[in-house]
């Protein structure tokens, strides 16, 4: 095992991570260079021989997971991939259980070599597959995209609001961090280490699950939206996280009792979000909607923003989200997602509520 000192060197973050990766296939004598700026799918191309390859290298503090590994099957089956006869995809940690898995599944014929670098070379999974490890210019970061779901009451639907929309944006083509803050962690319950999103005319898209112990922006170079799923113990939620904060998804309900109780609990909301971050934009969204009938919503409609109007008046980025235009609305169709975590507790997968049907999300029932 390497020093703790070399580990740290080559370890520290993405950009000297991926320098360490192409020097180690640099001194296996392939010729190595660096993918153009914001390159998907991969980082370098290597080349020895009649070879000609990709390497996937990602920078993390956990294991890698099956979504990320699938997303990058799917690119080496897309057009872009054609030149290319074989593929690595080289980490800082390890490979999760669902990851191995789908490793096994490949058989002894697929090029894809997997693998967890080390100071002096690359351990391969399943041990001794590959074809041996090994400066490079360096890609820098993204700007992403903050987006926080937050109330200081626990059980009003964060979790359903994070997971939805983190749901909504892979299906349009987004790769998704989400940040589970909760000390609950039901974000890890539902989704698992996180979805693969396929798309038929492309490249599909991932939906990665960290916690805070995980996090780090380095693990998610292909992420242009991180999510967080925030505890609602403002306290209990990393402040720089919360700083970065673009948008603030604040959940609440269509009701007379949920308006009167989370009246005074919205405000409080906004006061706690703006002592730290007072440049994001917040929002209100009505979560559990269920049609009262068309006088009974008008009435709640109305009352709904009449509750909010004084913060409004006093706060020029905080809005209520129109529940006509947005909303996440109550149906039974939601026991459907999850239900992979009952049918076959032996063999756990993640799988989104809705698919892309016609171009928009449309819930997902299987074959019916």
């Amino acid at each position: 095992m390497p020093s703790s000192i070399k580990e740290a060197e080559f370890i520290a973050d993405f950009v000297h991570f991926e320098q360490h990766v192409a020097k180690l296939f640099t001194h296996n004598n392939w010729q190595v260079e660096t993918a153009k700026t914001n390159q998907p799918g991969y980082d370098l191309t290597i080349k020895k021989n009649q070879s000609l390859g990709v390497v996937q290298v990602k920078w993390l503090k956990s294991n890698v997971t099956a979504p990320q590994l699938l997303k990058f099957v799917d690119f080496l089956a897309s057009p872009e991939a054609k030149p290319f006869n074989c593929a690595y995809f080289i980490t800082t940690k390890g490979f999760s259980g669902p990851a191995c898995a789908v490793i096994r599944s490949w058989g002894e014929n697929v090029r894809i070599y997997c693998g967890v670098a080390q100071e002096n070379g690359i351990e391969w999974i399943p041990s001794g597959v590959g074809g041996g490890g090994g400066g490079s210019s360096v890609t820098p970061p993204t700007d992403k995209i903050y987006f926080g779901v937050f109330t200081c009451k626990g059980g009003v639907g964060k979790t359903t609001v994070a997971a939805h929309l983190a749901g909504a944006l892979a299906l349009q083509g987004f790769d998704i961090a989400l940040l589970d803050l909760d000390p609950e962690q039901n974000l890890h319950k539902l989704l698992w280490d996180g979805v693969y999103v396929p798309n038929p005319g492309g490249v599909g898209n991932t939906i990665e699950v960290f916690n805070k112990d995980t996090w780090d922006e380095n693990s998610v170079q292909n992420c242009q939206i991180v999510i967080c799923d925030c505890s609602p113990a403002l306290e209990r939620n990393d402040r720089e996280l919360i700083k970065r904060l673009n948008y603030c998804i604040i959940p609440t309900t269509l009701n007379p009792l949920g308006m009167n109780k989370h009246g005074k609990v919205i405000q409080s909301t906004v006061q706690e979000i703006r002592s730290i971050n007072q440049t994001a934009n917040l929002f209100i969204l009505v979560n559990n909607f269920r049609d009262p009938g068309v006088k009974r919503f008008k009435i709640l409609k109305q009352n709904f923003l009449d509750v909010y109007q004084d913060i409004s008046q006093t706060d020029k980025k905080f809005d209520c989200i129109d529940p006509e235009e947005v909303c996440i609305r109550f149906s039974d169709l939601l026991y459907y997602w999850g239900i992979h975590l009952l049918e076959d507790p032996q063999n756990p997968r993640s799988e989104l509520a809705f698919k892309l049907v016609g171009g928009i999300p449309r819930w997902n029932l299987g074959n019916n």
